[in-house]
């Protein structure tokens, strides 16, 4: 090995940094092959790294993936890492060059030993983490009740992932390409350095107008189209309500055919008072529903509850004892555990309403207007104040707020902190909430010394509570009994291993909480971070959020009608939990 003062001026080395053999070509007068010769013009760097970052994507995060998930997810941790070690190969490059070292290994003899033992360390570094990765995920699907992934699903995974990742940075490279051919171009007319610029700001404006105006707008017409098309759907085996205590029945504001799919569901699916009654052996009064879709493709938020306080008005909601505003899901969806739970737990005294703001399913409506359902929601919370307000106050009914995930962002919306949270309602359950919701976030930030994120403890849960199992609302994660619980009452359900959660654009660089303490019930507690690559396994276990049966990911199913008992203040029973439960599973799907 020698080191010389005078850098080599093949343009391989800025690509890889510092060059550790000749060509192969001025050492054995041989000619290199095409594989040999594409290798070398990539950064040697950048193929380490994302070598790594393809290997660690394979470790567990917090639900099994799909074999085209996995795909998908190590691709990209692969395409990132090279990225990554490309842009620090170049840095190194030009260090080394300014302080004028340059490493070359001569003897051929030395280089076939370095190979030798380079490929016996990558072979093992392999190994390793393979089984290791593999070892981890299957218990993780075990935590969560789901089948733990095979051999033959990850070799799959794998082959898929180097296609993909060829593909992905095939586009990069042809990007690459098409700034030096335009700079090229532009350098007969230009100076050098005003040709890059501008050869640059063409390149990008090509591609941005291609990725959004193109492929991104016509990806999103073709979603709209198609929930649109989904929520034009009449439910199958379901019909109008024949109450007048229900929105879509005798004398409502809309017909029940201008609901929306989702609407005419959760219209048609209310609790009778005798299924009220056949459950607990109580008398029971008919519940009132109320819901309010948009008309048109425009969405007007003051219109929309404009039409719920008609509704609440028609159907006498303000003489109940509770009103629940429930917020929607992109798609207009209402969770019936929520609905249902409180409906038999109240013996059928309580109005519930709910407002369509969407028809996209929630994370397109996430990623293309999040603004819209926290509007929405706090058009309809203040609305539905001023209306109990206006009421004499031994007549005022008990206001609740709930809703699950993109529903929960949007009732929370409300309220800027817990003080005017807990000085404005009677009490509410929130499932899944989104790590982006502000209140949610303030709440969390406030939690006790000692206790972790995915179960936070807030004045020792004199008001508000989280829980990713009924017992946390009453222990805490450790097992510590929580101090009194007084009115009003906020409960947060949320799951240790619900991506929906804890994804946050941070984990790109920052380690988390919740995965630094450990504390989770249904996550590995091997989990670790990894930078940029837990960002994109945590992005793509959003895809699988559902597929985990109730009680993990971003399934909210029986833990609910404990979530209300405890914001009711009242015991629930096995047996009448049960038959809740099972009312609910008993309905068409």
């Amino acid at each position: 090995m020698s080191t010389t003062d005078q850098p080599d001026s093949r343009p391989d080395d800025a690509a890889t940094g510092i060059r550790t053999e000749p060509a192969p070509e001025a050492v054995t007068g041989e000619k290199p092959g095409r594989v040999w010769r594409f290798v070398q013009r990539r950064s040697s760097t950048g193929l380490v790294l994302g070598w790594l970052a393809l290997l660690v994507s394979f470790a567990p995060s917090l639900l099994p993936r799909p074999w085209w998930v996995q795909a998908v997810a190590s691709a990209l941790s692969a395409t990132t890492g090279y990225a990554v070690g490309a842009v620090l190969g170049s840095l190194v490059a030009v260090v080394g060059a300014w302080l004028g070292v340059h490493v070359t290994i001569v003897d051929q003899a030395h280089r076939a030993r370095l190979h030798l033992v380079l490929g016996l360390l990558a072979l093992v570094i392999t190994v390793v983490l393979w089984f290791a990765g593999y070892r981890g995920r299957r218990h993780s699907a075990r935590l969560v009740g789901l089948h733990a992934p095979s051999l033959g699903s990850d070799v799959l995974s794998l082959l898929a992932a180097v296609v993909l990742t060829t593909l992905i940075l095939g586009v990069v490279w042809a990007v690459r390409e098409a700034f030096r051919a335009s700079r090229f171009v532009l350098g007969f007319a230009l100076p050098r350095p005003l040709a890059g610029i501008l050869a640059l700001c063409l390149v990008a404006g090509a591609g941005t107008w291609l990725s959004t105006s193109v492929l991104a707008a016509q990806g999103l017409n073709a979603l709209s189209a198609s929930a649109r098309e989904i929520n034009d759907q009449p439910p199958d085996g379901l019909h109008a309500p024949t109450s007048p205590l229900i929105s879509g029945g005798p004398g409502s504001t809309q017909r029940w055919s201008d609901l929306g799919r989702e609407g005419e569901i959760y219209t048609a699916e209310t609790t009778t008072a005798a299924q009220i009654t056949a459950i607990t052996g109580k008398n029971a009064m008919q519940p009132i529903r109320v819901y309010a879709a948009p008309t048109s493709g425009d969405v007007d938020p003051a219109q929309l509850v404009q039409t719920i306080v008609t509704e609440l008005n028609r159907t006498g909601a303000l003489n109940r004892a509770y009103i629940n505003l429930v917020g929607t899901t992109g798609s207009g969806w209402v969770d019936e555990y929520n609905v249902r739970s409180l409906e038999v737990l109240t013996g059928g005294d309580v109005a519930t309403a709910a407002v369509q703001y969407s028809f996209l399913p929630s994370v397109a409506q996430f990623l293309t207007n999040r603004a819209l359902p926290a509007e929405v929601g706090r058009e309809l919370v203040q609305r539905v104040q001023q209306l109990i307000a206006q009421r004499p106050v031994d007549k005022r009914p008990r206001l609740l707020l709930s809703g699950e995930s993109l529903g929960a962002l949007s009732t929370e919306a409300a309220f800027g902190n817990a003080d005017q949270l807990l000085g404005s309602v009677y009490g509410a359950l929130w499932s899944g909430t989104p790590n982006s919701t502000p209140l949610w976030r303030s709440i969390t930030a406030s939690r006790q010394a000692g206790s972790p994120q995915v179960a936070p403890v807030i004045d020792n849960g004199a008001h508000i509570r989280f829980a990713g199992e009924p017992i946390q609302l009453q222990r805490d994660v450790y097992g510590r009994p929580l101090g009194s619980w007084t009115t009003p009452r906020v409960v947060f359900l949320q799951h240790p291993s619900d991506p929906i959660v804890w994804w946050d654009p941070s984990l790109i660089y920052s380690e988390p909480p919740w995965i630094q303490e450990h504390a989770g019930f249904d996550v590995d507690r091997n989990l670790h971070w990894y930078p940029l690559v837990t960002f994109w396994l945590t992005t793509v276990d959003l895809i699988s959020a559902n597929s985990a049966p109730g009680g993990h990911g971003h399934r909210y199913r029986a833990e609910q009608v404990d979530g209300w008992a405890g914001v009711l203040g009242m015991s629930v029973g096995s047996i009448e939990k049960a038959r809740i439960v099972a009312s609910v599973e008993a309905l068409p799907d």
